[in-house]
């Protein structure tokens, strides 16, 4: 076979998925070293993509992929991927216009999952795994790559933030009052999916205060749609920072990857959190664990298998008794275990040691 030089990656669309999506352009870039990987992007995630070992460029497709609903953008898009000539497209979104996109743009070798009716624009359409054979999200992305060869073993995501985004988080955190190796703690209240995913707030500040008291500072982080939210847990933990909707993508790695373990509900930066290295306490009620945990073993997942969880829906239709029965002291004990462990828990680049055991 040819070596390929031009590689399309069409991005995922939320963070959280974008995260885990990370796995398939290290296995690409195993699988073509010498090509240049481009990733096709929404402009909230190009900052993400863009710390990503085997990125070597970013491509923004502003306003949509939708030719109907934005045609000069999506002219403008077609028009960047034929000036390109890419020999190889892997198509992540299990969306038609996705699939249209790189179809339109030229890619000569376009591969994908068969649905939405797009087979027809993909050379290689592969079968969606049926819903009994639930896998991770990261398997799922990777599987994509079975027709190129043997699909390499899942590897965690990995991101590494910038040292300029370091620096302006210790200047952030200098002007809190939290020294240079002060504890800190983060806590993700938010969920941009739906309100279903959401623990409740005043169980975070619970949580929150009895860390403060524990000697930690508490930072919390969340989005800029959270940052009402993300201000009225802090100001009821003593020395609460709030950072939600204040970070850009590498801050909130820097911001991330400062703390010692991330409280978080099921959302993009737990997933974050993985991939710089840090134990997470991650809170499930309408999503599934098994197929959108953080990947690998850093984390501690906190639920209550209630009859009718995973729903997967948006809003709660009923008591929310997935997230209610969840209590604070539960959470508050899953985090202080990794606290604990803080100075035994390795680098995530030489492995991991066995993480306490999840409640479930």
């Amino acid at each position: 076979m040819s070596e390929v030089e031009r590689i399309l990656v069409k991005g995922a669309n939320w963070l959280g998925d974008a995260v885990m999506s990370l796995p398939v352009l290290a296995a690409l870039r195993r699988l073509h070293p010498a090509a240049r990987i481009t990733v096709l992007t929404k402009p909230s995630l190009a900052e993400l993509y863009a710390l990503a070992p085997g990125a070597d460029e970013t491509l923004s497709q502003g306003a949509g992929l939708n030719p109907l609903r934005a045609p000069a953008a999506w002219w403008r898009v077609v028009q960047e991927l034929r000036v390109r000539r890419f020999q190889l497209a892997v198509v992540l979104p299990g969306s038609f216009v996705a699939a249209l996109a790189a179809w339109a743009g030229g890619a000569g070798r376009r591969i994908g999952y068969a649905q939405e009716g797009r087979s027809f624009l993909l050379t290689e359409a592969l079968p969606k795994p049926p819903e009994p054979a639930k896998r991770h999200r990261v398997e799922f992305y990777l599987n994509l790559l079975a027709p190129l060869g043997p699909v390499p073993p899942p590897t965690a995501p990995r991101l590494e933030a910038p040292s300029d985004a370091r620096a302006e988080l210790e200047r952030r955190l200098r002007e809190v009052g939290i020294a240079a190796g002060a504890t800190c703690v983060a806590l993700n209240p938010g969920a941009t999916y739906g309100s279903a995913k959401q623990w409740l707030p005043e169980r975070f500040v619970e949580v929150g205060r009895a860390l403060s008291a524990d000697g930690a500072r508490v930072l919390v982080l969340g989005g800029p749609e959270e940052a009402a939210l993300g201000a009225r847990v802090a100001a009821e933990i003593p020395g609460g920072t709030n950072f939600a909707g204040r970070t850009s993508l590498p801050l909130l790695a820097a911001a991330l990857a400062r703390t010692a373990v991330l409280v978080t509900n099921d959302t993009g930066p737990m997933h974050v959190a993985q991939a710089v290295g840090t134990p997470v306490v991650a809170i499930f009620g309408p999503t599934d664990p098994v197929t959108t945990p953080p990947f690998g073993d850093r984390h501690t997942i906190v639920r209550r298998p209630v009859e009718c969880s995973p729903c997967l829906l948006r809003t709660c239709p009923i008591d929310h008794r997935c997230m209610t029965r969840i209590e604070a002291g539960e959470v508050l004990e899953a985090t202080r275990a990794w606290l604990a462990r803080a100075d035994e828990i390795p680098n995530p680049k030489a492995g991991a040691r066995p993480k306490p055991k999840d409640d479930e």
